[in-house]
């Protein structure tokens, strides 16, 4: 009885070893996609981003509807280009890797700055995302599913701008004061 015992303990250890060293390889592969994508995103390249799409990609952005198909990402891409939007800073923190049968779950944080016309600074947004990765039949991760979500409430900053004095904002005092009257 004690053999048996013995051998499944280091059964099960061996398995729990190798499950863990696979899924760190697949966090790590996540992270390197995301750093690549995140490079691609800054200098424009939406051609190549979309390598890391599936066909039937699934994206739910923030304050949009959702986007179905590489053709339709494909074409929203294209229209952020021509809109004079531009990325100049984008990164994305993977924070837990989920396995769910054939998928993987990423959960992550994002920063992002980005130059919008007619708007004389540069705009920066962080939040959430999740991400479900597949892999394809050559062995690669590609996203099948995406969303983020921003940790900034917009309606708060619209609120503080029709209570401010357009005058006044953004200079450095007139931001302390805010900063002590929310304090309070």
């Amino acid at each position: 009885m004690k053999k048996l015992f013995l051998f499944l303990f280091v059964t099960l250890f061996a398995i729990s070893n190798i499950y863990t060293q696979d899924l760190n390889s697949i966090k790590k592969t996540i992270q390197k996609n995301n750093a690549k994508f995140c490079q691609l995103m800054i200098e424009n390249k939406f051609e190549e981003m979309m390598e890391f799409f599936s066909d039937d990609i699934i994206s739910m952005p923030s304050y949009s509807p959702v986007i179905r198909g590489a053709e339709a990402m494909a074409k929203t891409h294209e229209m952020q280009k021509e809109s004079g939007v531009k990325t100049t800073a984008f990164n994305l923190t993977t924070t837990d890797v989920l396995p769910a049968g054939e998928y993987y779950i990423e959960i992550g944080t994002y920063t992002i700055t980005m130059d919008i016309p007619n708007m004389k600074m540069p705009w920066s947004d962080h939040g959430k995302y999740l991400n479900v990765w597949k892999t394809d039949d050559e062995g690669l991760l590609e996203l099948v599913i995406e969303t983020w979500n921003t940790d900034v409430n917009p309606w708060m900053d619209m609120q503080g701008m029709e209570e401010s004095d357009p005058m006044e904002m953004g200079k450095p005092d007139k931001m302390k004061e805010d900063k002590n009257e929310e304090e309070k």
